[in-house]
């Protein structure tokens, strides 16, 4: 029971430093923000799990298996405009959302060096003189 209460909690706090971190790149990085969701693919499906992250939004209207926002035409908020902006957005509505990113090899590990797998049967047990070149 406590593990539980713990896990709504984090959760909740988890979609409070999404929506914060979101409205902050809108704010001051509208550059980085218009690139990024040029990158994404797919499209919205309407399910509205965007507009429950934390709370849910007093705009959403939820119609069985898809969602109306009721402010859409007049003027959504830009963090909802621009959802998902990157992959750790799609973390917060538990990778439940139909837009994804492609995978980009330096994505894959960032700031990590790659070091080789040690495999003894890929040595070669060679003449090291041989290899050496006369002067």
């Amino acid at each position: 029971m406590m593990r539980q209460r713990m896990d709504v909690l984090l959760r909740f706090w988890g979609g409070i430093r999404g929506k914060a971190r979101r409205a902050w790149l809108c704010l001051f990085r509208p550059d980085y923000v218009r690139n990024a969701v040029e990158q994404r693919e797919g499209s919205c499906n309407q399910c509205g799990n965007c507009c429950k992250i934390a709370f849910s939004c007093p705009f959403l209207k939820v119609y069985g298996s898809h969602a109306l926002c009721r402010i859409y035409h007049i003027g959504r908020p830009t963090p909802c405009v621009a959802f998902p902006i990157n992959r750790e957005d799609l973390a917060d509505v538990g990778f439940e959302c139909t837009y994804s990113f492609p995978v980009d090899a330096r994505e894959k590990r960032p700031g990590r060096v790659e070091l080789p797998v040690w495999n003894p049967s890929r040595l070669s047990f060679g003449d090291p003189a041989g290899d050496l070149e006369e002067s």
